[in-house]
């Protein structure tokens, strides 16, 4: 506007000044150039530098204020890249941006590797630095925020420690979301397979957990396990339990949590036929066995076992025999837990 203004007012001055020149009626000037003989009004060769003076002029302030106009976009363009870089950072997942200015550039190139943690409330930020921050006190607090919704879900990696929270907080609040997670085990990560592992053995049967026996441990195991004896009708009975035994890496302590759990479900008769075939194939489960022994008083077959192994094996349970035998008063869960028989040697 300025230039227009500048142009306008030169314009008008220099035709005011030709036109007060042309009426004092100072005849023609003749010039020649290249040849070329020009015959002008005096009046004409007055203000004819003043107008290449303002043509020059004219292009002098195009020139300038277009490099200037392109600079403010370059700057402008980088303060918008600057705040995606800290966008991206806040989210944990830092990405490369290209800057225009050296100025922004020097500094602002740490973005692409740094990760920014912001404490307190944030005054003044941009409404999507804002956005960003929210979302974030959101997921901390353990909210689940859909973030195929926000245009993030194919943006930030499955490893990123926003991400794994989220998927926590999903798994409190769906629990078919679980499934998803065992189905696609190797996308996520350890923490988010275990949390799902959880409320999967909260939820399904054994019919639907045996599919997923590579993923599964113990506890989670267990957790099954419990959710039978208290009488949900999940398909447990004894060939899945064996199935599961056959595919966990169970030591002596898993294998007494074990026996104290089906204690209360089966038969003797059942739950003894199964432990002495498992104790067969695995040392582990030995004492897991003498305990049930011990629960269903089967002396007689104490002592065979007892007989059977070395007088420095299963010390506890010798003890704990010779008591049962003398008719002692006697705590068996004080004599008999599995930190005490599993690392008694």
């Amino acid at each position: 506007m300025r230039i227009v203004l500048y142009f306008f007012s030169s314009l008008l001055l220099t035709g005011l000044m030709g036109a007060y020149v042309h009426s004092l009626h100072l005849g023609y000037y003749s010039k020649t150039a290249f040849g070329l003989a020009i015959n002008l009004p005096i009046s004409l060769w007055l203000i004819l530098p003043a107008l290449i003076l303002l043509f020059f002029t004219l292009i002098h302030f195009i020139f300038y204020n277009t490099k200037n106009y392109f600079n403010i976009k370059k700057w402008q363009k980088d303060a918008q890249t600057l705040e995606d870089s800290l966008y991206w950072s806040l989210l944990r997942e830092p990405k490369e941006h290209k800057f225009f200015k050296k100025e922004i550039k020097t500094s602002a190139s740490l973005l692409k590797k740094a990760t920014i943690d912001v404490s307190g409330s944030l005054e003044g930020a941009s409404e999507k630095v804002i956005d960003a921050l929210t979302m974030i006190k959101d997921i901390n607090r353990g909210e689940y925020v859909d973030l195929k919704e926000r245009g993030l879900a194919k943006k930030i990696s499955k490893q990123n420690p926003i991400f794994i929270q989220n998927s926590i907080n999903r798994l409190d609040v769906d629990t078919k979301f679980a499934e998803e997670v065992l189905l696609d085990s190797e996308s996520y990560n350890k923490e988010i397979v275990k949390k799902a592992l959880i409320i999967f053995s909260s939820h399904e049967t054994f019919y639907k957990a045996k599919k997923f026996v590579s993923l599964y441990n113990v506890n989670s195991f267990l957790i099954l396990v419990e959710r039978g004896i208290a009488g949900e009708n999940i398909g447990m009975n004894q060939e899945i339990l064996n199935f599961f035994i056959d595919n966990l890496k169970f030591g002596c302590p898993e294998y007494m949590k074990l026996a104290r759990i089906t204690v209360k479900k089966f038969a003797p008769d059942q739950n003894l036929a199964m432990f002495k075939a498992v104790q067969k194939s695995d040392e582990s489960a030995s004492n897991a066995y003498l305990y049930l022994l011990f629960e269903y008083e089967m002396l007689d077959a104490i002592e065979d076992y007892l007989y059977e192994h070395p007088e420095n094996e299963f010390v506890r349970y010798r003890a704990l025999y010779t008591l049962k035998r003398n008719d002692s008063k006697y705590n068996m869960e004080s004599l008999v837990n599995s930190d005490a028989v599993c690392y008694d040697h």
